[in-house]
């Protein structure tokens, strides 16, 4: 899955931007937030895994 891919996701769970970091974008749901870094290659199914347990959706 690419970020871009994991970002529609997460917005219709209700995501939104909150902020930019160096290399990454952070999304809040006003609960939980969720480190995602720009670029434009597949995801590493680890790190994946981890964004999906800390956006509540595993």
């Amino acid at each position: 899955m690419k970020p871009s891919e994991f970002i529609r996701e997460i917005k219709k769970q209700g995501f939104r931007l909150s902020h930019h970091g160096t290399n990454h974008d952070f999304w809040s749901d006003g609960e939980r937030v969720v480190m995602i870094e720009r670029h434009n290659k597949e995801i590493s199914k680890k790190t994946l895994d981890k964004m999906m347990k800390d956006a509540g959706l595993k």
